[in-house]
């Protein structure tokens, strides 16, 4: 179980990052601050200057729209538009600075993306027909449940570059910036509906006649079109879409389905909204609630009240413009004499990432530490291997160099990295602490001063915890992590001293993963698995490199003696039988990390990295000298990316429903909710087959790795409920076990799902936007990519280190768990016998875990009415029967009294009475001439 436990802690997938914290925030007087504009390294340089001004535009002309909108609560009042680290003041016409103080620079608010497509969000582009205009309308990435803020709001540079042609396109730009800002900040959704779409269909019907879903604040006129923009089409019978036309003047809400409308000027509350609108995704979503309903609950807007409107003059935001620093990475290494043990792993570690795995020209500086701090190492640009060696060798090469006393002072360490390493040069500054990380490294007032640094400096703060065996580390290295988007990692020292090393080194290079220049040029680790020499004379594995990797492979072996190996010859064999060795003579290149090589003959290539097409499957043999001594090594495997064309890049992307790290789980929290991004290339990877499993460090420093019912499978259903978009590479899994309070550890393992997992081709047009909609069609439920755009991943295999959360306490006195939503009712007709027939999937009784022990069937003729809470227009069945999840279910029933279009839903119920939200809705016309009677029954 110990080395599975070990196993676990390594970071198998360098492309694995989590999202860092947004740092906006309301001022006093309504100002949101600390606002993010970040544009894409692989934007074209030559646009610079029109994007910085059509930026500035853009905000300038929103500020007095949001304030208007949110009746005077708030409008933009300071922005930061960051720029890649390679641009020029020359191109971009615009003075450039370096962030200083509190400048914002780690977060991502807003994005603009290369070209015309919407790339890192979803999985494909809408061609607009004529005009060469590829998905240029933002679009906001929202995983999240109503209420809750987005991920990140997409821009791409066409948008900015065709500015007129935009406005003509798709309306005010200023007024798609605050209808985006909504859905990004307060958690708000689309007011309309999608063409065949389950969830969120873009018609309903009301009295016999058919309406366009969508919230206004009076009848809109229009049409219904084709996507070739002809009319007269039949929403019910074909793919439609509804062409708002003329003048529309009466129509003033909501920004939300309607922005391009000259009089709309803000969102409908339940006061003006017309009577029916339909199953719209933010109707649906929020159950009704209107939007001004979901913005006004927001923590920003708690203490504060509507505010007399104000200038436009005085509504301008602030613009700063600032370069993309680089990283500046400071070491901060324990030295006190409880780090004797392992010492030797801490240097050995250390100097393989100085030496081996920083990129060229990256800043580093070291600083010791026990009692107290100095600097061993000032800032230094890593220029040469020379310069790499001299800096690994100024970390102290013995443990008989340590401090005699076991103090051990991380503030001490921390004050002198900023006052004397990164002093007015903290931008890009990354502190990375090596310690022991129990509760006398921080005393309270030292965590107020390192969260104090990270408030006015922007530095990251990372930690690689060596706590001692019956400890547990201190959880706020965690939390600051978290909160400065660092990464924190804590090892298990009851391993192996290989697993430790092994442990140490994946830490290293998964925290430079956060914030170097090109992530994607770090090697992934494919293999890992400890061997016991004792066992056998031979031992035997196999891996696998993806047809994205296959560059520098590297195959190693880790031992404890560099000198006495004891490894006679490594052979390997690929999937076709090819066999390669026996390799008899090992490198000494790397025995500095206690790693021995393959020396392969001179003048031949390494196997593992020839015409890797499709990905290959290798078996090795490694064959010992005999040694009676239970020794244990561990084989293990890296490769780069095969080539540096972004579409080649496959990036795993974690996060949790929770700003915090450290939660308590109560009947009143939300649950704990792991979301995961697959994309390649920028591009959503469908049907892959994410999977989570999960080991908890309790507070004795034990560790357990949960096995019954793991690995838990994450969705990309768009059921709403916790996925909210099938298609968009999103996958999410709502958290219902918690076994006991501890550090959640989770670990992400992406496949190709038996080769059956895809991304949209690239410069391909997945569908036409239909001729002049001002609507866009993108995104409902799901997003579908024809067969014929449909570019295979191929086979791959990829374990990333997912988020660390810290349940500090679990008061479950009851169940608060739902059954998931019902995504797949179907009712029909029948008739002869003059019933309904529903049929669906059968939930769980916690989400999809577990049973249901009912469900609640309701049906009306109103929509509307199927989409509140609680409503007095709708009938209800109760149905009485347990079903496990993933179970078929047919139920026939009368709908008592009712005649022509009906509309039928129907909700899961659990033991404990939570019911599940309301299943996609279902419309069903009852003939005029039916005779219903008011029963029910289970055929």
């Amino acid at each position: 179980m110990t080395s599975k436990l070990s196993l676990l802690l390594l970071l198998l997938s360098s492309s694995c990052m989590v999202s860092t914290l947004s740092r906006v925030y309301l001022t006093p007087d309504g100002g949101y601050k600390g606002i993010v504009v970040r544009i894409d390294k692989d934007v074209n340089q030559d646009h610079c200057h029109e994007i910085i001004k059509n930026i500035k535009s853009l905000f300038t002309a929103g500020s007095p729209i949001l304030h208007s909108a949110l009746s005077g609560r708030a409008y933009f009042s300071r922005v930061t538009i960051i720029v890649p680290s390679s641009w020029s003041e020359e191109k971009c016409s615009n003075a450039i600075t370096t962030p200083t103080g509190n400048t914002p620079y780690k977060s991502t608010d807003i994005l603009i993306t290369p070209g015309t497509g919407l790339a890192g969000s979803i999985p494909y582009t809408v061609q607009s027909p004529g005009t060469g205009l590829a998905g240029s309308i933002p679009y906001t990435v929202q995983s999240k449940q109503c209420g809750e803020q987005g991920e990140k709001i997409i821009f791409t540079e066409h948008f900015f570059t065709a500015w007129n042609t935009t406005s003509t396109r798709w309306g005010q730009p200023a007024k798609l910036l605050v209808k985006e800002w909504a859905k990004y900040r307060y958690g708000v959704f689309d007011e309309f509906g999608f063409s065949g779409d389950r969830f969120y269909p873009n018609y309903f019907k009301s009295g016999g006649s058919i309406y366009p879903t969508g919230t206004t604040n009076a009848m809109l006129t229009g049409s219904w079109i084709y996507k070739n923009g002809s009319s007269l089409c039949d929403p019910t019978a074909d793919q439609c879409y509804f062409r708002p036309e003329g003048p529309n003047k009466q129509i003033t809400c909501s920004l939300n389905y309607v922005p391009f409308l000259a009089t709309v000027t803000g969102w409908c509350d339940k006061d003006h909204a017309k009577s029916e609108i339909g199953p719209g995704k933010h109707n649906v979503l929020c159950q009704g609630r209107s939007v001004p309903d979901v913005i006004f609950a927001h923590s920003d807007f708690k203490t504060r009240t509507q505010r007399s409107v104000r200038l436009s003059q005085e509504l301008v935001p602030v613009f700063d413009i600032v370069r993309q620093p680089l990283p500046k990475y400071v070491l901060l290494i324990e030295t006190s004499r409880a780090m004797s043990g392992v010492w030797k792993w801490v240097r050995k570690a250390t100097q393989n990432l100085i030496k081996y795995e920083l990129p060229d020209n990256t800043e580093v500086a070291i600083v010791t530490f026990s009692s107290e701090a100095v600097v061993t190492h000032n800032l230094t640009p890593l220029t040469s291997e020379r310069v790499r060696a001299r800096l690994a060798d100024t970390i102290p090469d013995s443990h008989n160099r340590l401090s005699r006393t076991d103090d051990r002072c991380v503030i001490c360490a921390v004050k002198v990295a900023m006052d004397q390493v990164l002093r007015n040069r903290e931008a890009g500054g990354h502190l990375i602490i090596l310690t022991h990380g129990d509760k006398r490294t921080l005393s309270e007032d030292d965590e107020e001063i390192l969260s104090e640094y990270d408030k006015y400096y922007n530095v990251r703060v990372s930690s690689v915890l060596l706590p001692m065996p019956g400890e547990a580390p201190l959880s706020y290295y965690n939390t600051i992590a978290t909160h400065s988007g660092g990464r924190s990692r804590s090892l298990d020292l009851s391993a192996s001293k290989m697993e430790t090393l092994a442990a140490l080194i994946d830490s290293l290079v998964e925290i430079i993963g956060v914030d170097t220049p090109d992530p994607s040029d770090l090697p992934v680790t494919v293999h890992h698995q400890a061997i016991t020499r004792s066992q056998s004379w031979s031992s035997e594995g196999q891996f696998f490199i993806d047809r994205m990797l296959g560059r520098d492979t590297v195959f190693g072996i880790f031992v404890e003696d560099d000198e006495d190996h004891q490894i006679k010859s490594v052979k390997f064999t690929d999937e076709e039988g090819s066999v390669f060795g026996p390799y008899t003579k090992m490198s000494s290149i790397l025995d500095g990390i206690n790693l021995k090589t393959i020396n392969f003959p001179l003048g031949e290539k390494t196997p593992f990295d020839e015409g890797v097409v499709s990905g290959s499957s290798w078996r090795y043999h490694i064959s010992w000298y005999k040694d009676t001594a239970q020794i244990q090594s561990i084989a293990r495997v890296r490769s780069r990316q095969r080539d540096s064309s972004p579409a080649n890049n496959l990036e795993i992307i974690s996060w949790t429903n929770y700003d915090s790290s450290s939660l308590s789980i109560s009947p009143s929290s939300s649950p704990l909710t792991i979301y995961t991004q697959v994309t390649m290339g920028g591009r959503g990877v469908v049907e892959a087959r994410v999977s989570l499993s999960l080991q908890i460090l309790h507070s004795n420093g034990t560790r357990s790795l949960l096995t019954e019912g793991f690995p838990l499978q994450m969705t990309d259903d768009g059921f709403g409920d916790v996925d909210l978009v099938s298609g968009d590479g999103i996958y999410s899994r709502h958290l219902t076990i918690y076994p006991s309070p501890g550090r959640y550890i989770f670990t992400i393992t992406v496949t190709d799902n038996n080769n059956t997992a895809y991304v949209h081709t690239v410069g391909g047009a997945m569908d036409t936007h239909p001729q002049d909609l001002p609507v866009t069609v993108c995104c409902g439920s799901s997003i579908e990519v024809p067969a014929s755009q449909r570019q295979a991943t191929t086979r791959f295999i990829r374990t990333a280190a997912g988020p660390v959360v810290d349940i500090v306490s679990i008061e479950m006195d009851r169940d608060i768990f739902p059954p998931a939503t019902i995504g797949d009712l179907g009712v029909t007709y029948g008739g002869d016998e003059q019933e309904l027939i529903a049929s669906w999937t059968a939930p769980g009784g916690d989400y999809n875990d577990g049973e249901v022990s009912g469900y609640h069937l309701v049906y009306s003729a109103s929509i509307d009415s199927l989409l509140q809470p609680v409503s007095e227009d709708r009938e209800l069945i109760v149905i009485s029967r347990r079903d496990r999840a993933g179970v078929r279910v047919d139920h026939a029933f009368h709908a008592e009294g009712v005649q022509g279009d009906l509309y039928v839903g129907i909700r899961a119920e659990d033991d404990s009475g939570n019911l599940g939200r309301i299943s996609n809705l279902v419309s069903v016309n009852i003939p005029r001439n039916a005779v219903n009677t008011p029963t029910s029954h289970q055929p």
